[in-house]
């Protein structure tokens, strides 16, 4: 299958208006875990390079990212990819706790597609940054919320959960858990703080 930037665009625009049915195709995809693994590194390196590159165009908030970049590219890098691998595993484990029916697969492959729209529109932001500041910051919190929305329907169709509710539970308490093991992994091994501040 060819994949071109009108029917790339198709994809996000489509996951972002129907993100069951998105979630739905993605999950029927059934692609190996090693390729997915390997997806999953790719966009934590193309996160890093994105947001190295908007910071560098303008101070506008960036999809995603609630604050700036605390480390070298690196140590961000390691970051991203601990927290990113770790919140999968958390995505899983706190909803099948509340009764939820997926599976690690299913967790890894709908991060990988979630990562994958996050990215684009970071990529338009990057655009419209060079163009208007003003109209990038506002695409930026439209965007942030149209992911907020996409996620946790992910979610949702992820562990089979009939309500919304029940999927911020679980999404709350696998980014509490995400954050409490992401930053003693990170403290233990040093990683925090690797290659000093920018």
């Amino acid at each position: 299958m060819n994949v071109t930037f009108q029917s790339w665009m198709q994809a996000v625009w489509t996951s972002i208006m129907e993100p069951t049915a998105s979630a739905r195709q993605a999950l029927a995809m059934n692609v190996p875990r090693n390729v997915l693994w390997t997806a999953l590194a790719l966009t934590a390196v193309l996160n890093v390079i994105f947001v190295v590159t908007l910071q560098y165009i303008t101070n506008t908030p960036v999809v995603m990212q609630d604050q700036m970049l605390p480390t070298t590219p690196f140590g961000f890098l390691a970051i991203m990819a601990v927290f990113l691998v770790m919140f999968v595993f958390a995505l899983f484990h706190a909803g099948r706790m509340l009764g939820g029916s997926g599976t690690l697969d299913g967790s890894l492959t709908l991060m990988v597609w979630f990562q994958a729209i996050s990215l684009t529109l970071e990529a338009v932001q990057m655009v419209l940054a060079l163009i208007s500041p003003a109209i990038a910051t506002l695409f930026g919190l439209l965007a942030l919320g149209a992911l907020v929305w996409c996620f946790m329907n992910f979610i949702k169709i992820l562990h089979g959960f009939d309500n919304l509710l029940k999927t911020t539970v679980a999404v709350g308490m696998a980014l509490i858990a995400t954050a409490l093991l992401s930053s003693i992994f990170l403290t233990v091994f040093g990683i925090a703080n690797a290659g000093g501040p920018t």
